[in-house]
């Protein structure tokens, strides 16, 4: 035993001289303790002022209003049009108006070839003469019984067709002449000098005069899903692409009924007012309309990326411990919850948002119980709370999203694309 701790001492002695004798190894040894120590250090001071914890990207809740509208493109007309045809075939022989004239009713805007009616109205002209000669004669000879009623009746009828066949000509020859039907701007012209047209099952369109441009109208195509929540006189608005930026407002004026079925796709065409003073709206511009099915001036305001987010699994967050949580929320029909807000619905949903709050020196991320009411695809309202739900107030903040502590640039938005 003695000499085994003779050998022990030795060793030491040995160790202790060789060590002296060596610098870089005493370095080195401390450097490691160093290391070790701010290894240990920097975990301690990481897990209590989170500096380990992934960042996110946060939204505020705030007071706001909140509108629930339908959009939806359609085309702008006038509210009264009319189109100016012709009765009668012929050549174009003049042509008095042209795109943007303004007309009066009863104006001359065009004029047909007149010489083929013209000899038609002679012919008819000259018919009628003869039989009413033979008429009148007839008469007399009736009075004197030279004749037989029979044959004055036959007379009567040849007299009578004449008269209206030379009717019929004299409208047709006054036909040529084609006038304006009402006051207004020629918005189209459909023919030229010179041209034919030809009046036969339908009448040929040689113009189109919008009666009043500063009273128009938006027509637009609205789904069945939607038409069932908008009323005449709700408030609407549209833009146009001529004056980016601008908004006109408008009214909902008539909802129709007749149904557009499409590739199997129905929909109903919705009248929106559109006032025109300043005639900057013209005939047939695209129109993107919105209107507006309810209306709230003050709500609790909350972004639906809240309600879309859903924390990784790879970041551990704490849970606020709360009973009614996994209880308050009611599934949807099929044992499915929702995974989007309903725009405008009226019906209550109850769901679970991610909630930045103080704990000590840092921020945690709690899950809480809201009620959601409207929507208007970005945002929806808090509403009030009831027992078992946690109440959000504005200026809390809640979390859209999550980076990770590696990334750089942009912030990866976790949950499903909607795209």
């Amino acid at each position: 035993m003695r000499n085994i701790w003779n050998q022990c001492l030795l060793y030491l002695t040995n160790t202790k001289k060789w060590v002296g004798e060596h610098a870089w190894f005493r370095k080195g040894v401390l450097g490691l303790v160093i290391l070790v120590v701010l290894v240990v250090a920097w975990k301690l001071l990481s897990a209590t002022l989170g500096w380990s914890d992934p960042q996110y990207k946060t939204a505020v809740i705030e007071d706001g209003p909140l509108s629930v509208t339908i959009s939806a493109s359609g085309t702008l007309n006038p509210v009264k049009s009319v189109q100016v045809g012709t009765q009668v075939s012929g050549m174009l022989q003049d042509i008095y108006v042209d795109f943007n004239d303004v007309v009066k009713k009863g104006q001359i805007i065009a004029r047909i070839d007149p010489r083929e009616w013209q000899a038609r109205y002679e012919q008819a002209e000259a018919n009628y003469i003869l039989a009413n000669r033979n008429h009148e004669n007839n008469k007399k000879l009736i009075e004197k019984k030279f004749i037989s009623p029979a044959a004055f009746d036959q007379t009567l009828s040849a007299y009578k067709s004449a008269k209206a066949s030379l009717a019929m000509a004299k409208k047709a020859l006054d036909d040529t002449v084609i006038r304006a039907p009402v006051d207004g701007v020629v918005v189209k012209r459909s023919v030229e000098k010179g041209q034919t047209v030809a009046a036969s099952l339908q009448s040929p369109e040689l113009f189109i005069i919008a009666q009043d441009l500063s009273d128009m109208q938006v027509e637009t195509s609205i789904d069945e899903a939607d038409v069932g929540r908008i009323i005449e006189g709700m408030t609407a608005s549209f833009t146009v692409d001529a004056f980016p930026g601008q908004v006109f407002q408008s009214k909902v004026k008539q909802v129709r009924k007749a149904p557009l079925n499409v590739q199997n796709v129905v929909t109903y065409t919705v009248l929106l007012t559109a006032s025109n003073p300043d005639l900057k709206l013209l005939p047939g511009m695209t129109a993107n309309t919105s209107i507006i099915t309810e209306q709230k001036e003050k709500v609790l305001r909350l972004p639906n990326a809240a309600l879309r987010f859903k924390m990784p699994d790879s970041v551990a967050s704490p849970v606020k411990p709360n009973s009614t949580t996994n209880s308050s929320q009611k599934p949807m029909a099929g044992g499915k919850s929702p995974s989007k807000p309903y725009v405008g619905a009226p019906k209550v949903v109850t769901r679970k948002v991610w909630v930045l709050e103080d704990s000590g020196l840092k921020k945690k991320p709690v899950q809480k119980t809201v009620r959601v009411g409207l929507s208007d695809g970005s945002a929806s309202e808090i509403l009030s709370s009831q027992e078992g739900d946690d109440g959000l107030k504005p200026g809390d903040l809640v979390i859209i999203g999550v980076q990770s502590s590696g990334e750089s640039g942009a912030t990866r938005v976790s949950g499903p694309r909607l795209f």
